[in-house]
């Protein structure tokens, strides 16, 4: 973690997220997770994916904050790889 990045740095990095529906046995919906971070670490539920990915950036915004202020590093996204067919 670089000490001059703060949480709106953190904020603005583009990190993957994944929503994925949830089973109607389990309660339906959809849960978004940013997979990089852990998909129980950072993870938003919604009745639709807009809803979940509303929830994760909250999350993500209060568990970005807990991190700073206790010196937690934040990890920054894998770069992934990229193919170009030509």
């Amino acid at each position: 973690m670089n000490p001059t990045h703060n949480l709106d740095y953190y904020l603005s990095i583009p990190y993957r997220i994944e929503i994925v529906p949830i089973p109607p046995k389990m309660g339906g919906g959809y849960e978004a997770f940013i997979p990089r971070l852990g998909r129980s670490t950072v993870t938003g539920c919604g009745e639709t994916p807009e809803e979940a990915l509303h929830s994760l950036n909250e999350v993500k915004e209060t568990v970005f904050s807990i991190w700073l202020e206790q010196g937690f590093p934040i990890p920054l996204p894998e770069i992934e790889p990229v193919s170009v067919s030509l």
